[in-house]
């Protein structure tokens, strides 16, 4: 049975019109995007090569078996393995609506891409705080080994509204930083989150870690 994939993909607006055509050409239908910010401080910039900070955070509904064939393509299009370009990876969705994936089982397809596979094992980490405290969040996370993240701002296009991510309402005067890390300081730059801007401090944050189960553009 065909398992489906959340695919991430954070890059610059000039990356747009090639991923749109990454995703026609194999048939990605459900698909959106959101618009976020780097919070990468000005030295750390300017040592992974970024020129702005301005990001298109892409999300696209995938069966896993393209899951290699996208990633290697958005590497490629993209150049994610030159700094400052962006990164893609694959989160599982543990449950979806029935037509969803029968719309998928339906695709014949068994092609598979170049190994894309990185022996590491990476973690998405999602902090939510309110807003004002972003600085200690990224400060919490480089300390122990982070390298960036990016920011979803809970007011949108208008101050009323609401953005949803992963069942979580990001409501106006919150922020949600994500971050990419992997597994051997996962737990440390979640326990340096929470200590800095956990439920029980000002920044009243939550912190959550999904899998990840394929990345590109961290090597870069």
């Amino acid at each position: 049975m065909t398992k489906l994939k959340l695919l991430f993909t954070i890059s610059g607006e000039e990356c747009e019109e090639q991923l749109k055509d990454i995703y026609r050409k194999n048939n990605i239908k459900i698909k959106t995007v959101t618009y976020g910010s780097g919070t990468a401080s000005p030295s750390l910039l300017d040592y992974f090569g970024l020129a702005e900070t301005k990001k298109h955070i892409n999300l696209a509904i995938i069966p896993d078996y393209i899951e290699d064939k996208i990633l290697h393509q958005i590497n490629k299009k993209l150049h994610l393995d030159s700094l400052g370009k962006g990164i893609s990876f694959t989160v599982s969705i543990v449950s979806a609506n029935k037509f969803l994936v029968d719309g998928f089982d339906t695709m014949e397809s068994e092609e598979k891409g170049d190994n894309m596979k990185d022996d590491k094992k990476y973690y998405l980490i999602i902090t939510i705080v309110l807003e004002g405290h972003l600085n200690q969040v990224m400060d919490a996370a480089k300390r122990v080994g982070a390298r960036g993240g990016t920011v979803i701002r809970g007011r949108g296009l208008g101050n009323k509204e609401v953005v949803k991510l992963f069942g979580f309402e990001i409501e106006p005067g919150r922020e949600l930083v994500l971050n990419i890390v992997e597994d051997v300081i996962k737990n440390k730059v979640m326990e340096e989150i929470t200590k800095e801007v956990g439920i029980k401090t000002a920044g009243k944050g939550i912190c959550i870690a999904l899998p990840v189960d394929e990345v590109v553009g961290m090597n870069a």
